[in-house]
């Protein structure tokens, strides 16, 4: 299991509710995966400082350098080309975390190995039977690309089409601007990864994040996604208004 896979759960595990009067809790707990996009292995340790989660060298036009990893200096993740055969155990042996490949371009042989983290960079052409095949594919995350513009509804609707046929969480790369009621309802939405480029994003974003509210236990991970982020302090204030009448 990749140290991103690790990150992804611990940040998508329901937070139980403290008990009692004045309790408080021991630590806050990231509820996001907070990942920077470097342009080399010589800037992931300043977007570690930052408060970057994990780093991700390369592009889709140049891929990383596979023993680049070890430079790095933290959890790091690789684009790559995938046009030869055993390259993903390569980028592992160079250090690399996990591995986020183009389903278009790379070749199955060059993602044989099972030590490494795979993220599938999704196609803005896969059908929805396309998409349920995923399911069976040992990915760590899809990465869904950016995300600009307003969270829409009909957009909410496409992250949960793509969430509720493939069963995995969802990466994406956003603006670092985003306000904290968008950002949450982004996570409502299964996206556990955010991605941003340059110290000064990821140290704003970093805020941002720390700033959510705990997750709310639920019974499953397939529960409903709401039009606007959960106010659990409204919700308070209407019990005790019923209290109130009773």
């Amino acid at each position: 299991m990749s140290k991103l896979s690790d990150k992804i759960r611990s940040a998508a595990r329901s937070e139980p509710q403290p008990l009692g009067f004045g309790a408080v809790r021991a630590a806050v707990v990231s509820t996001m995966v907070l990942a920077a996009a470097a342009p080399d292995a010589g800037a992931a340790a300043e977007l570690a400082r930052r408060g970057a989660d994990i780093v991700i060298l390369g592009s889709a036009a140049a891929p990383a350098v596979a023993g680049s990893g070890r430079d790095a200096g933290v959890i790091a993740g690789a684009r790559i080309g995938g046009k030869t055969a055993g390259e993903a155990a390569e980028y592992r042996a160079g250090g690399f975390d996990f591995i986020v490949f183009d389903p278009n371009n790379a070749t199955a042989t060059a993602l044989l190995d099972e030590k490494i983290g795979y993220v599938l960079a999704l196609p803005a052409d896969l059908t929805d039977n396309e998409l349920r095949t995923l399911e069976g594919f040992h990915l760590d995350a899809i990465d869904i690309g950016s995300l600009s513009g307003p969270l829409t509804v009909r957009r909410q609707i496409d992250l949960r089409r793509i969430f509720a046929a493939t069963r995995k969480p969802l990466m994406a790369t956003i603006d670092a601007a985003i306000s904290g009621v968008e950002l949450q309802a982004l996570r409502d939405t299964n996206v556990l990864v955010a991605i941003v480029e340059g110290a000064e994003n990821v140290e704003r974003l970093r805020k941002t994040i720390d700033a959510l509210p705990p997750r709310s236990r639920r019974k499953d991970d397939d529960r409903p996604t709401p039009l606007v982020p959960h106010n659990a302090m409204a919700e308070e204030e209407s019990d005790e208004h019923d209290h109130d009448h009773e």
